[in-house]
Order: structure tokens, then sequence, then C-alpha cells
């Protein structure tokens, strides 16, 4: 298996840490005294600071996450050198979506003009892009489909919750703080390379309740959550823990992995949540002198930001035609992946 196309729309529109500041303080206000919004508002610089984070795109106003996610599908497929009917499968695996019901697949098919695929959605939150890989790759050695798109169209905007009463909240409203959008097509098909593709992935469910965008059903389901407020279609996530599982699970699986250490790796590309955590697990995994980190540039993408990342090395000469590219993902569930694999 090989990428044989990928393609990367975003805004333009780069919002620095102070337009989030300022809309913090423009919802919360109202809710507090004086001296409660600047200890909420030091807070949240803090966290910045420790994660890294200073930028992100949002897109502007009359600007619709259709249009990224069509862009970024017809520049997956002219480097491909593909046209939508070449196209026989569609994974659709945005978090980012207008409706639960039917697959958000089958509305961007339609929109593709991609006459002669079919199409399902695969939703595992941040990792869901690494798990269609995963997926596409079993589909395309068994000779199912011949040449396979992946898209995500993450534009999260609107499940953020900008009032905040209390520096406590922030244990797990700060992440919204640090989302990016983005939207990227992935063009996998059939082709020589030098290795097969490898993958380990493992869960910890006992975890569950550390992220997640509950329904207004969450109750019927759940009613042990951790979090102290589950509006819905609000998102939430205790990132400290959130990175504190990642620390632990993503260095345990290159460990028991005799096959991922023995394998060479020119550039190294993970999920950005956090400058900081990208920095330290890349040096724990030797990986530090060939790590793409851009969250201090894109933010958070959600499942979008491996692609992203590829889609800027490749634009900026960092990524070519036969390199080892080691791709590490932790996501909410709580789930780690690493897949090893050529370019």
């Amino acid at each position: 298996m090989r990428i044989r196309g990928i393609g990367c729309s975003m805004p333009d529109r780069v919002v620095k840490n102070d337009e989030v500041l300022n809309l913090i303080k423009k919802y919360s206000q109202p809710l507090m005294n004086n001296g409660q919004m600047e200890s909420i508002l030091a807070r949240v610089k803090t966290l910045f600071r420790l994660s890294g984070t200073q930028e992100r795109r949002w897109r502007s106003d009359g600007e619709r996450a259709y249009d990224f996610g069509k862009r970024a599908a017809e520049i997956a497929l002219e480097r491909a050198e593909l046209k939508p009917d070449d196209i026989d499968l569609l994974i659709y695996v945005g978090v980012g979506r207008g409706w639960v019901e039917p697959g958000m697949g089958t509305f961007f098919q339609n929109e593709l003009g991609m006459k002669n695929a079919t199409t399902f959605d695969l939703l595992d939150a941040c990792m869901s892009w690494l798990r269609a890989i995963h997926v596409a790759y079993n589909f395309l050695k068994n000779g199912v489909y011949k040449n396979i798109m992946i898209l995500n169209v993450e534009f999260n905007k609107g499940y953020e919750k900008w009032e905040i009463q209390s520096v406590d909240e922030l244990a797990y409203r700060f992440a919204q703080c640090t989302i990016g959008e983005s939207a990227t097509a992935t063009i996998l098909s059939n082709g020589d390379v030098e290795i097969e593709p490898y993958f380990v992935f493992k869960t910890d469910p006992s975890l569950h309740d550390l992220c997640k965008i509950p329904l207004a059903s969450i109750g019927s389901y759940n009613d042990k959550e951790r979090c102290p407020e589950l509006d819905p279609l609000v998102f939430f996530a205790y990132s400290a823990d959130l990175f504190k599982a990642a620390k632990k699970m993503i260095p345990k699986l290159f460990k028991r992995s005799a096959e991922l250490k023995k394998r060479k790796c020119d550039i190294a590309f993970a999920h950005s949540a956090s400058a900081t955590l990208i920095d330290k697990l890349a040096k724990y995994l030797h990986k530090d002198d060939v790590i793409v980190n851009l969250y201090s540039k894109f933010g958070n993408t959600v499942s979008a930001s491996i692609p992203t990342a590829m889609c800027w090395a490749l634009e900026n000469d960092r990524l070519k035609r036969g390199m080892h590219m080691m791709l590490v993902m932790g996501s909410a569930g709580f789930s780690a992946g690493v897949c090893h694999m050529v370019y």
C-alpha cells in the first residue's frame, strides 16, 4: 500500500491566543466578579505557555466547512493523478460533521461526483484517520478496492462553551481553546513499496470518560460520568489525564513491538494535542531529530492533525518519496496507535 496523493485545505485566518482570551472574557465576565475573571485568564495564559499553544486556524464569516473538504479532495486527486470516478471507496473520518445520520461520506461522495464508489463513516475521535489507514490497508491487501480516499473535515467551531465560571472548570474546558480547523484527503492504492505498513493499537477503556462530545441522551447510557457538565454537543477533555495516559501507553507500544524497534525512521508525525507532549514523546522514543511538530502553528486539528502535518512537510520539502514514516497517535477512548509505513 502507498499513499498515492494527499491534500489539505485550511482557512487563511490565523487566530492567536489573545483572541481566544478575549472570547472567554466576553462570555464569562457577566457571570462573575473581576477577581475571578483575572484568575481564569491568568490560568489560561499559563496553560497556553505550558502546552506551547500559539496559533490556530479558524474560518472567517461566510466560509463553509464543505468548501474546505472539497478542496482537500481535489488536491489529493490531482496529486494522485486520478479522477473522482477512479475512487471506489470513500471513508469519512471527521469528528466534524453536520449530522449524526446518515454517514457524512454519502454527502461528500455525491458532491465530489464519485459515481463508482461506495462509502461509510469511521469514527474513533482523533484516532479516526489512523484507524482508517489500517482498514484501507487490509481492503487493498485483499483486493476488495483499488483506490481508497480517506476524508476528514475537522471544522468543529460550535462545540465549545466560552462561559467559564471558575478556574476549576479549566481542567476540562482548556482543550477547546487549542482547537484548530483543517480538512484533509488521503488517497491510498496498492503499489510497490520497500516494506509493508505495520500497525499496533492499544485501548484502555476505563479512561473513556476523559474526553467526549455528549449527546442529549448520554444519561441513558451512563449515569456515572466524571465531568460535572454534560451539555449536549459541548466538548470537554481532561487534558492533563489524557497526556498522562499518552505518556504511559505510547512508549509501551514501542517497547513491546520488536518490529517497530527494528524499523528505521526518516520522519515522524504525531497527533498535535500539545507541543510539549510531542517533544517529550519524541525524545523518549529517540525521534526528536525527525519529528514534525506543528502544534504551535495549527493547534489541535483533531483527526486531521497527522495528515495536515504531512501535507505541510510535503509542501516544505521535508517529506519525500521513499521516506520511512512513523505515525504516532493518542486519542480519546483512551487509545494509542502507531503506524510505520513508507511514503
